[in-house]
Formats: C-alpha cells, structure tokens, sequence
C-alpha cells in the first residue's frame, strides 16, 4: 500500500456529531474531501441538511444529515442506529459536538454545570461507547477521534469551569478507551484546538483586548482556520496511516501550548 493509499478514506463510513456548523463542519468536509460517506448530526434537522448539501456539492462526495440529542442514551442510540440503517456501518466517529455557558463559577446552577457536561463529556462517552460496541460486535477495525480543547489544559479563560472540566475528562477518557479498545483494533485519539472563530467562540472574538490577548501568545500569528486546519490531523487519525497510532492528544493550536 502507498503512503497515499494509506491516507485515503474511499470505502470507509463516518459519522461527525457537531457537524451542521463550525469546526464540525470543516471536518466532515474533509473526510468526505478523502473519500469517506459522512453524516452530519446536530439537535437541528434544518442545519444537519444545509451542511451536508454544501458539503456534498463542494467536494463531489456524499454526506447527509440526521439530527440528534446525545444528551441522552436514547438519543445517541437512535443516531447511531439510524446511520447503520442509512449507510451500513460505522468505521469512524468523530466527536465534535459544543455546548457552554460562559458565566462565573459561584453562579452556576446544577442545570448550568449538567447542561455543558451532558454534551461535552456524556455524550461523547455515550457516542464512544454505541459506536465502539458496534465496531466490536462487527469487527471493524474503527476510529475514534474526540475533539477536545486547548483550554483543558490551559485555562486561558474564565467562566468556563464546566466547559474545561468535562474537555479535561474526555483527554483521560480517550486514553482510557484506546488501552481498553486496542485489542479489537480500534484506535482512540483527541484533538484539541486551540482559538477558532466559530459560532460558539464568537463572544471572545468580538472583544477586542481579549482578541489581542489570545493573539499575542500565538506563535504563528493566526488564528485557526475552522475550514482547513483540523481536517488534516482528522483525516490521520481515521485513516491506515494511523493504525499504530492510538491514545493520543495532539494539539492544533498554532504553537500556543509550547510557550
């Protein structure tokens, strides 16, 4: 096989949550760009399909849109069951899903801190854990990869402490599941980025000391670009090309944590 062989994801089926939007949605581009089949899942049907129509038409290939809670077991489940039943099989997940609430931590309410954890780290447990059963009971030789943050270990921000802790669980939990998975030949990694401009990142972005702040301790000098620069490392980790590669954290953030 050659090492662009390796890279190529033609015959293999993924399923992006969090992919109607933002960083989600530049990486389902790009696994569909490699030549993976993609769904697209978020809570809202109508952005799931405006995302896999332009996903589609941009790159030629095929991606659809299935709307989802996985807040819930049950939510996960129907997903998953319902992206078996469109396209077959599963063999890569990719956990992108974002939810915060930006607000001082002596003011958060229980349903504040079970709001943020439900979706940054139950539901990705809950996604892993359909999914990898799945790939276990089939024997699919799959992939996993959680995107995590830059904040989970450097907590650049503040109002942010359900948010940070549930991205800090999920690095453990991808060590975790690659050790425990690694027999089935199913690789675990995360990615965590570090400042894009998205939708939910959007307030920061807007201020302009704290858009300076976050700049000045870049060492490119740029922001991510939501569009290109996570698909790439994506793409490793669901493709051949990553097969002894598993368990690991690997950071898109520009240089940020090397200073």
């Amino acid at each position: 096989m050659s090492i662009m062989d390796m890279f190529s994801l033609k015959g293999k089926n993924a399923l992006v949550i969090g992919g109607s939007k933002g960083l989600g949605e530049g990486i389902a581009r790009g696994l569909v760009e490699a030549g993976a089949v993609a769904v697209v899942s978020s809570r809202n049907q109508t952005d799931c399909d405006k995302a896999a129509a332009g996903i589609t038409e941009v790159t030629g290939g095929q991606c659809y849109g299935i709307s989802a809670d996985i807040s819930t077991k049950e939510g996960v489940d129907a997903l998953v069951n319902k992206v078996i039943e469109k396209l077959g099989h599963i063999d890569i997940l990719v956990n992108s899903a974002g939810v915060n609430i930006r607000k001082p931590a002596v003011e958060y309410t229980v349903e504040d801190w079970d709001t943020v954890q439900n979706v940054q780290l139950k539901g990705v447990f809950l996604a892993c854990q359909a999914v990898g059963k799945h790939m276990i009971d089939n024997g699919i030789k799959g992939k996993i990869i959680n995107i995590s943050s830059i904040n989970a270990r450097v907590v650049a921000r503040p109002n942010i402490v359900s948010y940070v802790a549930a991205k800090g669980a999920v690095m453990q939990m991808t060590k975790a599941l690659a050790v425990e998975w690694a027999q089935y030949g199913i690789t675990v990694n995360a990615v965590p980025p570090g400042f894009f401009e998205t939708a939910m990142t959007k307030v920061l972005f807007e201020d302009p000391a704290t858009r300076e702040e976050m700049f000045r301790h870049i060492p490119v000098k740029r922001f991510g670009n939501a569009d290109t620069d996570l698909a790439g490392m994506v793409v490793y980790f669901a493709s051949d090309a990553s097969n002894y590669t598993t368990g690991q954290i690997i950071y898109i953030d520009g240089g940020y944590t090397s200073i």
